[in-house]
């Protein structure tokens, strides 16, 4: 499989940057009222926590920097990439089979604009989104909420095919979180794909499977 090209979008000043890849070959519940709060509790047992920082960090990523942090099992794969030299994303991390099929995905890029923008990037997104993916459909959009953060989100479906050509399925959802006075603003993209025993389709991406650990366990800041 092709990796997917990389996603730059700006419209009136507005950015965001994210980068879609499944690791099909050797690569270097229905709420969504999430229940985080802005204070950090213990992460989870097995878990990584990860925080951003703004060493390495150049041209766009250094320039729309912001803090946050999140916790991921210890068994996913961090991009070491994310975040450094021409990578689009603060970070991104992946849950693989032995062979390096993606089951899961979690990254995080920029988001530089204001609330009333969510709905304009997100229909921005899907429309970039679509020229990427057979077979890709929109599935819902709306506003959502990831712990006491007010966001705007769209899911879709889409179908490519492992090195080995066999069919696989991706669930995906985009998560737009506006910046407010004091901090710039964040993208959250989830991906699933039928290499999941858990998540079948795009309404539980983020809701089933082991993406509600990092979703959960989001925080913006640096504590």
């Amino acid at each position: 499989m092709k990796h997917l090209r990389n996603h730059l979008f700006s419209v009136a000043g507005v950015g965001v940057f994210l980068f879609l890849a499944l690791a099909t070959m050797p690569t270097n519940k229905n709420d969504n009222h999430n229940s985080n709060s802005n204070h950090r509790a213990e992460p989870p047992a097995n878990t990584t926590l990860f925080k951003n920082n703004k060493t390495g960090l150049s041209g766009d990523l250094e320039e729309n920097y912001v803090d946050f942090s999140l916790s991921y099992p210890n068994d996913w794969k961090l991009d070491t990439e994310a975040g450094r030299g021409s990578s689009p994303n603060f970070m991104k991390v992946q849950r693989l089979t032995s062979d390096e099929i993606t089951i899961e995905q979690f990254a995080v890029g920029y988001f530089t604009g204001q609330k009333e923008l969510m709905e304009t990037l997100a229909h921005r997104l899907n429309d970039q989104f679509a020229t990427q993916f057979p077979n890709y459909k929109k599935v819902s959009e709306g506003t959502t909420r990831v712990g006491q953060y007010d966001g705007y989100e769209f899911r879709f479906t889409g179908r490519t095919r492992t090195s080995k050509g066999a069919p696989l399925d991706v669930y995906g959802r985009v998560i737009l979180l506006p910046g407010d006075s004091g901090r710039k603003g964040a993208t959250l993209l989830m991906m699933a794909t039928s290499e999941s025993t858990d998540v079948h389709g795009p309404e539980e991406v983020g809701e089933k499977g082991e993406l509600p650990i990092l979703l959960n366990s989001f925080r913006f800041g640096s504590d």
